[in-house]
């Protein structure tokens, strides 16, 4: 247990409910603020959050959705990159180590699997804001000493992710709607299981000690097509397939994480595969389903 309490921005979303949840289970002290206790793109709330008690933080807030990012730039960059600012001076001021949650921001890449020290090229907003985050974070570690840990995570999916991302909305398909309609069927992703991404971000945080980048994915890629067809195979479904042809701006055509040095230097692979994955989600998925309807009842 460590002597002095974890700082979980963006603790009401997706990654930062979970994770809270994951360390609370292993009694660790947690601030766990909501966007209104903690916005951290307001300057003056971060600096007047109280810092005696924080021993690391863990900074998740920020926005997340890709295709929104090309309609709200500008907020993307408020938030993903001058925010994580506001919390690089909290670090800088007060000495505290911090784990920044980054995302994939290689762009079309040039091979698979993909390096941590290949060439960055951010194809949409929000990634951009993420990866001027993540200079931030390398400027202030060189420069002021910052201890700062950068996680990339592929295609992260699990319990609680919203329906507009695309494993949960074709799992809800496949459970209660006549066909499964998605725009392409061939884009190929690395997915990351949400207790994987965990399992790394607690390692970040009680081993490493000074700048490092780390890609945290499976090393496998499998296509939107492929993952339907383990969807459809775990519940025993055969629905139809409605796919629009559509393919979304700078789309990527197939990564894969090269996680080595997770391996490496944090002593981390990832414990479940897509399979083992999508059955656990599915069966959550199941049991809140029935726990809504015996509550209705």
């Amino acid at each position: 247990m460590t002597e002095k309490k974890i700082l979980v921005t963006g603790a009401g979303g997706f990654i930062g409910s979970a994770l809270t949840e994951y360390l609370h289970k292993r009694n660790e002290a947690v601030l766990a603020p909501d966007s209104k206790e903690l916005n951290v793109a307001d300057r003056a709330c971060v600096e007047a959050f109280p810092t005696e008690e924080i021993g690391h933080i863990v900074h998740l807030a920020g926005r997340t959705f890709v295709p929104k990012s090309w309609e709200e730039p500008a907020q993307f960059m408020e938030t993903n990159t001058f925010g994580t600012l506001n919390i690089l001076e909290l670090c800088r001021k007060h000495q505290i180590p911090m784990t920044y949650i980054s995302a994939y921001i290689y762009g079309q890449p040039e091979k698979n699997p993909i390096q941590e020290t290949d060439r960055i090229n951010p194809n949409n907003p929000y990634a951009k804001s993420k990866y001027m985050a993540e200079e931030l974070c390398e400027f202030y570690a060189k420069q002021f000493d910052v201890k700062v840990s950068v996680i990339r995570p592929f295609n992260v999916y699990g319990a609680g992710q919203k329906d507009n991302f695309l494993i949960p909305q074709i799992i809800r398909h496949a459970m209660w709607e006549e066909s499964i309609r998605v725009m392409d069927l061939s884009p190929m992703r690395d997915y990351i299981y949400l207790e994987d991404l965990l399992d790394a971000v607690y390692l970040t945080v009680k081993k490493v000690q000074e700048y490092d980048v780390f890609n945290i994915g499976s090393g496998i890629s499998y296509s939107v097509g492929e993952v339907i067809d383990l969807v459809q195979e775990i519940l025993g479904s055969r629905k139809r397939v409605e796919c629009a042809g559509q393919t979304r701006k700078n789309e990527l055509n197939n990564v894969v994480a090269d996680i080595s040095h997770a391996r490496d230097v944090l002593g981390w692979k990832p414990a479940h595969t897509l399979r083992q994955g999508l059955e656990k989600m599915i069966g959550q998925v199941k049991w809140k389903d029935t726990c809504m309807r015996n509550d209705t009842k």
